[in-house]
């Protein structure tokens, strides 16, 4: 539960956060850190255990250390040894990347994998006392010249300083601000699910992430939860069933389905998680602002992306770091702070957007001359990028950004 004492206020605002998933927590960690009063309305009555997997690169960890909670963090999560990228039908290697602490020295902080439950709870445990509101669903903001007024469904109303929307992505105050709209189904479908280790460590012995390549097709498999579960990533192209979300289950064997003629060792994996979630992916398209007076975006609600490149969580934690640092360095002048946050965010999130895209094109290659190009340039990246294929997104480092703007 929520235990920290808060820090000095050193800005005389408040600033309310609508929605407290990974990006909302975030961004009031970020807040409280830099001496900022915060309040978190999120319209879950409890917390729950809900989701599957997610991972987080160093540019988000690293981060993460910079505000005090590296350690809480790295507490709950699974750090691998490498990375295996392998063809889809007989499970051959085409890319072997080392990980482990060499990794972490070289990028000065590690990837982590978790189970989304165990990530949210630790974040909540961050947070001050009484920071966080359940129970409150955000419907709608009327701002003032001074101030903003947060409605709620019931039809109470929080006043604050600024709003900070990180609701989601069908996110109503980005409705609200730039007109109804919905979000676009990317055509692919995406099961998570979890193994408990007794039932997986013939399977996995090892902690070295692997990827299945293949038409149409991707597969994910690694260790969260401190090494206690294994997590399960199926990625579906071209499906003809899309709804976002992540609590629907289903049977594993509408999963399996997807795979005939796979790997084996892939298909093990999704038969022993029994039941799993399944959730079309889902993006937004992009804005020309974020900000729009005492009001901004964050996370899902302002830049949605596809997961091909594990950048969705840690584009919301760069968000919040960045977001948590404007609000301090302008003082009472939130307008202020949301246009520069804006200026220094909305470039790179566009960025992750397109390569997320683009790098699941490559991933669902059909047998034939793409594919061989691409498994020959996968064999030759270690000549370049001894880290592998996000190398360069975990080099970036928000906070040279801060410095330059």
């Amino acid at each position: 539960m929520p235990c920290r004492e808060p820090p000095d206020i050193v800005t005389g605002v408040t600033i309310a956060i609508a929605g407290g998933g990974i990006g909302g927590l975030a961004a009031a960690i970020a807040l409280d850190r830099n001496g900022v009063d915060t309040i978190v309305l999120e319209q879950a009555t409890a917390i729950q255990a809900v989701g599957a997997s997610l991972q987080l690169g160093p540019n988000a960890t690293r981060l993460i250390a910079a505000l005090g909670e590296l350690e809480r963090v790295r507490a709950i999560a699974s750090r691998p040894d490498g990375v295996d990228f392998l063809r889809w039908d007989d499970g051959s290697l085409l890319l072997g990347v080392p990980h482990g602490d060499d990794a972490e020295a070289y990028f000065g902080a590690p990837q982590l994998d978790f189970f989304r439950p165990d990530l949210h709870t630790a974040l909540v445990s961050a947070l001050p006392q009484g920071v966080l509101r359940l129970g409150a669903r955000v419907v709608g903001v009327d701002q003032r010249d001074d101030r903003v007024e947060v409605v709620l469904e019931d039809g109470a109303r929080v006043t604050a300083d600024a709003l900070v929307a990180a609701d989601g992505i069908r996110s109503p105050l980005r409705q609200q601000l730039v007109g109804v709209e919905d979000p676009v189904f990317s055509g692919t479908v995406v099961y998570r699910g979890v193994i408990p280790r007794e039932r997986a460590q013939d399977l996995h012995p090892d902690r070295i992430n692997r990827y299945w390549l293949g038409p149409g097709r991707h597969g994910v498999s690694y260790w969260v939860a401190g090494g206690r579960l294994l997590a399960l990533n199926l990625g579906v192209q071209n499906a003809d069933w899309g709804e976002e979300s992540w609590t629907l289950e289903t049977s594993a064997d509408e999963a399996l389905a997807h795979l005939k003629g796979w790997h084996e060792g892939l298909r093990e994996r999704v038969r022993r998680c029994g039941r799993m979630l399944r959730g079309g992916v889902f993006v937004r398209t992009a804005l020309d602002h974020w900000s729009f007076g005492r009001v901004t975006l964050l996370g899902d609600a302002a830049h949605a992306m596809e997961p091909f490149q594990a950048q969705g969580a840690a584009q919301a934690v760069e968000d919040a770091f960045v977001l948590g640092a404007c609000v301090k360095a302008a003082g009472d002048d939130v307008v202020a702070a949301f246009a520069r946050y804006e200026r220094i965010r909305m470039n790179r999130a566009l960025e992750l957007q397109t390569g997320s895209r683009d790098a699941g094109s490559e991933l669902y290659l059909v047998d034939g001359q793409a594919q061989v190009a691409r498994d020959a340039a996968l064999a030759r990246l270690p000549e370049t990028q001894r880290w592998g294929t996000r190398q360069r997104i975990w080099e970036y480092d928000v906070r040279n950004a801060l410095d330059a703007r």
